[in-house]
């Protein structure tokens, strides 16, 4: 990952010193340096959080469910179905529909 990361920031390097020479192609540079910046952006938070390879995990987006505004709720269900036994994930996070989980796949 660093290999792809480093070479990224040499074109992103490159891309800039075009731009301060005036280049005419001045929209497409801009055009590929907003690329390289999202593309860094993500590997970056790829090697900072450690995630490894994209097969180790499995990413589900929510659904709508037509019943109006509302937002999941991340449950412990304690192994049971008693809902008086479960415990909600306190964290201040909102997860609505078409928000994504990205989940880790057991080894």
């Amino acid at each position: 990952m660093n290999y792809a990361i480093q070479i990224l920031k040499e074109k992103q390097v490159q891309l800039v010193a075009q731009l301060r020479e005036g280049n005419a192609n001045k929209a497409a540079i801009l055009k590929q340096k907003k690329e390289i910046d999202t593309a860094l952006n993500w590997l970056e938070t790829i090697e900072k959080q450690n995630l490894g390879r994209l097969s180790d995990y499995e990413w589900i987006e929510l659904p709508f469910m037509n019943n109006g505004y509302s937002s999941y709720r991340i449950m412990d269900d304690g192994e049971t179905d008693n809902r008086e036994h479960w415990i909600e994930f306190k964290t201040p996070i909102e997860v609505t529909a078409t928000d994504f989980l990205v989940l880790k796949k057991p080894k």
